[in-house]
């Protein structure tokens, strides 16, 4: 059952982040009129903060010092953040759809990436 509240806890991390997510690149691309790619790309960074401290302490409840964590985390991020470049560009640059559904999709392939690494690797526990 502890992984199944641990599932549940980062989908709901995961949703607040998509929603923040998919909110902020509207904001940057429309509001700001940031490059696409760009205003995404900000996006993805400012909700991995706020990812980072509810993945490290709610979803996986982690008690290993932060010093290694966040060294992994930025491992995870970094394949976030180039996940996400290439579903953007291949959704808009090939498909040419639009950006907000192509970020969506991104999302999705992002979450599967950070709960694998995130729950085998990077917020485990020392027990």
């Amino acid at each position: 059952m502890a992984e199944a509240s641990k599932i549940i806890r980062f989908i709901l991390v995961g949703a607040t982040s998509a929603a923040a997510l998919l909110g902020l690149t509207w904001l940057f691309v429309d509001g700001l009129q940031l490059q696409v790619l760009l205003g995404s790309s900000i996006a993805v960074v400012l909700t991995g903060l706020y990812n980072y401290s509810m993945q490290y302490y709610w979803t996986f409840t982690s008690n290993a010092p932060h010093g290694g964590v966040l060294v992994r985390y930025l491992f995870l991020a970094a394949g976030v953040l180039i996940i996400n470049a290439l579903v953007m560009h291949f959704g808009l640059e090939t498909l040419n759809i639009h950006y907000l559904i192509v970020q969506f999709a991104a999302t999705v392939a992002m979450a599967v990436w950070s709960f694998t690494l995130g729950s085998l690797w990077v917020f485990t526990r020392e027990d």
